[in-house]
């Protein structure tokens, strides 16, 4: 998706979705918990915000592999952490140890 593609998207996005989006550029890997406490909106909220920002492909949902009623959400397009190397795997891989243990941290 190009830049001004994502502004375009960006400025129809209601102020709470804006705001679950940049909570989620600050950090790499979030619950929707995670998401409401940081933001202290309210979860339906969050919830919907995320389902727009998805629907605009600007956030990615996982399912984590510790517990798979939860859902792992990471902006698209932001820097790489220093636990993901930018040369690591496309995102579409199989899962390793590693990711577990990533995800683990994350859900809890």
């Amino acid at each position: 998706m190009s830049e001004a593609a994502s502004e375009a998207e960006m400025a129809d996005l209601p102020p709470s979705a804006k705001l679950v989006h940049l909570v989620l550029q600050e950090n790499d890997r979030m619950t929707q918990s995670q998401v409401t406490e940081e933001t202290q909106l309210a979860g339906r909220t969050v919830r919907d915000a995320l389902g727009r920002l998805e629907s605009a492909g600007l956030v990615t949902e996982e399912i984590c592999l510790k517990d798979a009623r939860k859902r792992v959400y990471t902006a698209k397009g932001t820097e790489p952490s220093e636990s993901e190397p930018a040369d690591s795997e496309p995102a579409d891989s199989e899962p390793t140890e590693a990711d577990a243990t990533e995800c683990t941290a994350t859900c809890d």
